[in-house]
């Protein structure tokens, strides 16, 4: 049976990737694309049966979240998908009951994508208005990556609250009594509840002053205190020195934080090393690919993969100096902290990728991940599909590292 997938997504490399991939599965996906919101609707409308809705939220015109609103009236079964690059761990978390809406990290894991487009056209779930397994968090952050100016109310069992964004950031909050910062960390408790976006006149008095990111931040230091309290007092209960019945007590799932044996990392630096060498074996099936190979910030290769003979450690310290240049301009810039480069040569592609958890770009903390991945293509490899994968795999080592 062949699943009908439309794709919306300004990003034409991306949207020419997905459907190359898609296309090559022995005919299980027929795939239609658009790179606005008003070609898709238009799709969506007149573009015959369709079984999932994949969009990106950010799009010139019309958003992704009036796409979702408009396409659910026009087919209200309609399984949808959202991708964004600006999303957060959070926002990848799955709805978990009625009106579920998938949520997608960009860059996008291709064998992932696949999955979610197999399970939403299986299950019939789409964007029904209710925010199910998301919470307050999520949807946050979901309207703030919009941009939009609107105002959402949001209903939870016997209580209910108003938030307010302006260009991505939360403007305004309130519920009960409460107002601004302290009503926004009162909702970020709710788990899960409705919403209803309100009339464009609706004023919405600013009331919050502090940015979304450090919202989020603190609403999450709230968030992980009181699982941890409720942890401790778990462990700490009359009941909880009651075995399970097969006489051991149930140890808590690993959280983010947690020491590295706690989450399963790799404590010797050859397992280390062996990880961080099976992870690059990611990139060998990219057509194209010629060689990559991970180095400390000082230029030590710790890890490579290549093809042939070539000359991964002397392109990578070269490529090394690149990126810091590169990191130094944009920061002078006023840009922010640049974090992926891509050269073209006459006789390769090289992609360079910082990922450095220290404020400055050129420091290295203890405790914290600070590595480069370089990656060399030939001319007309898939250097698209290469950025998508680097950012995943570059993830993954991280956690190896710190």
């Amino acid at each position: 049976m062949t699943t009908t997938v439309l794709i919306v997504d300004d990003e034409a490399p991306l949207l020419k990737n997905l459907r190359g991939y898609l296309s090559s599965l022995d005919g299980k996906f027929r795939v239609l694309t658009a790179t606005t919101a008003e070609d898709g609707l238009e799709l969506v409308t007149n573009g015959g049966p369709l079984d999932v809705l994949v969009t990106d939220v950010r799009l010139p015109g019309m958003d992704g979240i009036e796409l979702i609103r408009r396409a659910r009236t026009v087919k209200p079964a309609l399984p949808i998908v959202v991708m964004s690059a600006f999303g957060t761990e959070a926002l990848k978390r799955q709805a978990k009951s009625e009106g579920a809406l998938t949520f997608l990290e960009k860059p996008v894991d291709i064998e992932q994508f696949q999955h979610v487009l197999e399970d939403a056209a299986s299950s019939g779930a789409g964007w029904s208005g209710r925010i199910g397994g998301l919470d307050i968090f999520d949807i946050a952050q979901l309207l703030a990556i919009s941009g939009r100016r609107l105002g959402v109310r949001v209903t939870f069992k016997d209580f209910s609250g108003v938030l307010g964004f302006e260009n991505g950031q939360l403007i305004h909050a309130a519920t009960g009594n409460l107002q601004g910062e302290d009503a926004f960390f009162e909702m970020v408790r709710w788990a899960g509840g409705t919403f209803e976006e309100l009339p464009d006149a609706t004023p919405l008095r600013p009331n919050v002053s502090l940015p979304l990111s450090q919202l989020m931040i603190e609403a999450a230091r709230r968030r992980d205190e009181a699982e941890h309290k409720a942890e401790h007092e778990a462990r700490t209960s009359p009941t909880a020195a009651v075995g399970s019945s097969s006489g051991g007590m149930e140890q808590p799932a690993a959280r983010p934080g947690a020491l590295a044996s706690e989450r399963g990392q790799h404590d010797t630096k050859e397992e280390r090393h062996m990880a961080i060498k099976d992870l690059l074996q990611e990139f060998t099936g990219i057509e194209g690919f010629k060689g990559v190979a991970v180095f400390t910030a000082q230029g030590e290769m710790l890890e490579s993969e290549v093809v042939g003979k070539y000359d991964i450690k002397s392109a990578g310290m070269y490529a090394n100096n690149a990126l810091l240049n590169a990191q130094k301009a944009t920061d002078q810039m006023g840009v922010g902290r640049g974090n992926l480069v891509q050269v073209r040569a006459p006789q390769a592609n090289v992609l360079m990728r910082c990922l450095n958890e220290a404020t400055d770009f050129a420091t290295t903390k203890a405790g914290k991940a600070h590595f480069h991945v370089i990656v060399v293509m030939d001319p007309e490899g898939n250097t698209g599909m290469a950025s998508m994968i680097i950012d995943k795999v570059a993830a993954k080592i991280a956690d190896e590292l710190r």
